[in-house]
């Protein structure tokens, strides 16, 4: 399959021409930048950060949260268990709610109910028409199965929906390349318009992780190949960031940035309950956070979500996060006669 991309831009007119810059906005210049890294190592991304790969991400974290509290997979031994892979996790983290909720157990995305339990952004434009909402993500399933299976009768909430598909053909080798292409729209948007909420995927370390692009490589602290990985996103987002303190109003603005990943990994794969694979982290910095809770009490994936709504001043509806229906009951057999 060769590589493509898809580019939505709505910004021609309507939601995207409604805001301005700084306090023009119906959040009174509250924003969000959520920054997914796929399959980033708890503590390979601590050490990345120690050893001087991933400057941005440490001052980042020192000057807000830096926390290893977190976790994927859900709660064990509860219906809220799920697999450690990219479709459970990032449902989790894009809907706040785990797989016993929006069905996801796996990378097929079969039986999901993002109808009822949809991506946060939808939630945003229904509270505030007006909003800016942007997705740029070079993992397909990201805005096609999440993003779009959110919609309601096909009704577009996302101002920029921007999908960069790697070469699976080549083994995904061109996914450094993805991720550029990923980080060159969400610039674009930081630079061109003023969005409310952007959501901003890299997936280049999980395929480093695999060993996909570098059959060296591994999910491991002890891998220089996959450190380079984590140090490669790093710089996408320093000018993320540079961008973002450039805009011509943001002494006004209060931008709540959120950087954490899907699950960990051990050798070359994930998808298990090892400490390696469940155990993630957050980056946090904002000027409403909640420090020690963060630090100090476990937060599991479904728990950003909240974080966003909370900075937004959104209050969620309790129709929102109806309870998950119950399992099937099993076949009786029957009454011998």
């Amino acid at each position: 399959m060769k590589a493509t991309c898809l580019l939505i831009w709505l910004g021609l007119g309507g939601a995207a021409l409604a805001h301005g810059p700084g306090l023009a906005s119906d959040f009174g210049g509250r924003r969000v930048l959520f920054i997914g890294i796929d399959g980033c190592r708890a503590d390979a991304v601590q050490a990345a950060m120690e050893r001087g790969f991933a400057p941005q991400m440490k001052a980042l974290g020192e000057a807000g949260v830096f926390t290893r509290t977190c976790y994927a997979g859900g709660e064990k031994n509860t219906p809220t268990h799920q697999p450690t892979v990219s479709g459970p996790g990032w449902s989790s983290l894009l809907t706040g709610v785990w797989a016993d909720r929006h069905h996801v157990k796996d990378n097929r995305f079969l039986g999901a109910r993002f109808q009822t339990y949809p991506h946060f952004m939808r939630r945003i434009k229904e509270t505030k028409p007006a909003a800016f909402c942007a997705s740029m993500a070079d993992w397909p399933p990201i805005n096609d199965f999440i993003a779009d299976g959110s919609r309601v009768e096909q009704h577009e909430f996302l101002d920029v929906k921007f999908t960069a598909t790697p070469d699976s053909s080549r083994h995904f080798i061109d996914n450094p390349e993805k991720d550029i292409e990923v980080r060159d729209v969400a610039l674009k948007t930081l630079r061109a318009q003023n969005p409310d909420a952007m959501f901003v995927y890299f997936g280049s370390v999980d395929e480093f992780g695999h060993g996909a692009v570098d059959s060296r490589a591994s999910f491991s602290p002890d891998s220089s190949l996959y450190l380079n990985a984590i140090s490669h996103v790093d710089s996408h987002i320093g000018e993320l960031l540079r961008a973002m303190r450039a805009r011509p109003k943001f002494a006004e603005e209060d931008w709540l940035i959120l950087i954490t990943t899907d699950h960990g990994g051990r050798g070359n794969s994930h998808g298990g309950d090892s400490d390696d694979e469940r155990n993630i982290w957050l980056i946090a910095h904002g000027s409403h956070l909640q420090k020690e809770e963060l630090l100090t009490k476990p937060a599991g994936q479904t728990a950003l979500v909240p974080m966003i709504y909370r900075h937004l001043g959104i209050t969620p509806k309790p129709e929102w996060n109806p309870a998950p229906p119950p399992d099937p009951v099993p076949p009786q057999p029957a009454d011998k006669p």
